[in-house]
């Protein structure tokens, strides 16, 4: 049985039930306790999530019937639609708002409101 960095048990050739359960049990708690702190498990940083946001303008919505307006947002530079996620802020008061997306292409997407008033912060996470 070899102890792979961060204790957990990779078994050899070789390693019966006797050795080889109890290690199983064992990775199973490692898993269940990481906090990707750097000493249990690898450390997570900021730099591995990318934040950006665009504007969602309450001067471009255009109606498309039945209270529901619409916008095409183009997405910053670098992001692709279907690797990101996206989310919304009221710019009035900062709090979340869940407004429904449809994608248009690789980097754009209509998004959807029924407050043609609004205007939101889209926030870009990948």
């Amino acid at each position: 049985m070899l102890t792979l960095s961060y204790g957990f048990k990779k078994p050899e050739s070789g390693d019966k039930g006797s050795v080889f359960f109890p290690a199983l049990e064992d990775n199973a708690q490692l898993t269940n306790d990481h906090t990707h702190n750097g000493t249990n498990s690898a450390k997570l940083t900021p730099v591995a999530t990318l934040v950006l946001t665009s504007d969602v303008l309450a001067a471009n919505w255009v109606a498309q019937g039945g209270g529901i307006f619409r916008q095409t947002i183009t997405m910053p530079a670098g992001l692709e639609y279907d690797t990101c996620v996206i989310g919304y802020r009221e710019n009035t008061n900062s709090e979340m708002a869940y407004l429904q997306t449809e994608k248009v292409s690789t980097n754009s997407f209509y998004v959807y409101s029924n407050d043609a008033t609004k205007t939101f912060t889209a926030v870009y996470t990948s």
